[in-house]
C-alpha cells in the first residue's frame, strides 16, 4: 500500500516533514479495473498517512518525481548524512525487523515522546519489543507473533491514555484475525 510517505527536511534544519505528495507529479497505474492508466498527483488524494490506494487495489506501475538537480558529490553528502541520522534513531532493520512508526503523529508532542514518558520503552511481549531508541517502533527481537505486537500496541494504548490523557492512533493497519 502506497501511504503519503514522510521523512524530514534534510539537515541542517530538520525542521519540517516532506511528504511524498510535494515530489510526485504524475503516476502510471494498474486500475482495479484491469486498465492502465496514467493518473496526475490529485489522483491519490493524499493525507496524513493517507492515499486513494487505502481505498482502491490499483497497482503503482510507474512515477513520475519532480526533483532538483544538484551536484553528485552534494546528494550523496546528504544521503550519508539522512542515512547517520536514520541509524542513529532507527532499528538495523536486517538485524530488527519492524513495520516502522505503529501510531499516528501528535502535532506537536509526537506518539514517542509519550510513550517514552510512561516508561514503556524496552517493553517486550514474547517477541516483540518497544524499541528501545525510538519508542514508537515495534521491533521484533526474534520469534515474535501478531499476538505479542498487538499486545505491545495496546498497552502503549492503555498506559498513554491513563498517564498523559492522550489517545494514540495506529497509522499502521491490521490484517487477518488475533
Amino acid at each position: 500500500m502506497w501511504q503519503n510517505l514522510h521523512f524530514l527536511s534534510p539537515a541542517p534544519d530538520r525542521e519540517r516533514t516532506v511528504f511524498i505528495e510535494e515530489v510526485v507529479d504524475a503516476a502510471t497505474l494498474f486500475s482495479a479495473d484491469h486498465r492502465r492508466i496514467e493518473v496526475g498527483r490529485d489522483y491519490f488524494r493524499f493525507g496524513y498517512d493517507f492515499s486513494i490506494l487505502h481505498e482502491r487495489p490499483d497497482v503503482v506501475l510507474g512515477v513520475t518525481f519532480l526533483l532538483s538537480e544538484d551536484e553528485p558529490e552534494t546528494l550523496h553528502g546528504v544521503m550519508d548524512e539522512n542515512l547517520r541520522w536514520r541509524a542513529q534513531r532507527h532499528p538495523d532493520l536486517q538485524r530488527l525487523p519492524s513495520a516502522g512508526s505503529i501510531f499516528k503523529k501528535i502535532e506537536g508532542i509526537g506518539a514517542g515522546r509519550l510513550i517514552d514518558q510512561c516508561g514503556l520503552k524496552g517493553e517486550r511481549r514474547g517477541g516483540a519489543q518497544i524499541f528501545s531508541t525510538h519508542a514508537n517502533i515495534i521491533v521484533n527481537q526474534g520469534g515474535a507473533t501478531a499476538i505479542d505486537v498487538l499486545s505491545l500496541i495496546e498497552l502503549a494504548r492503555e498506559t498513554v491514555h491513563r498517564e498523559t490523557g492522550h489517545l494514540l492512533v495506529p497509522e499502521i493497519t491490521l490484517v487477518g484475525s488475533f
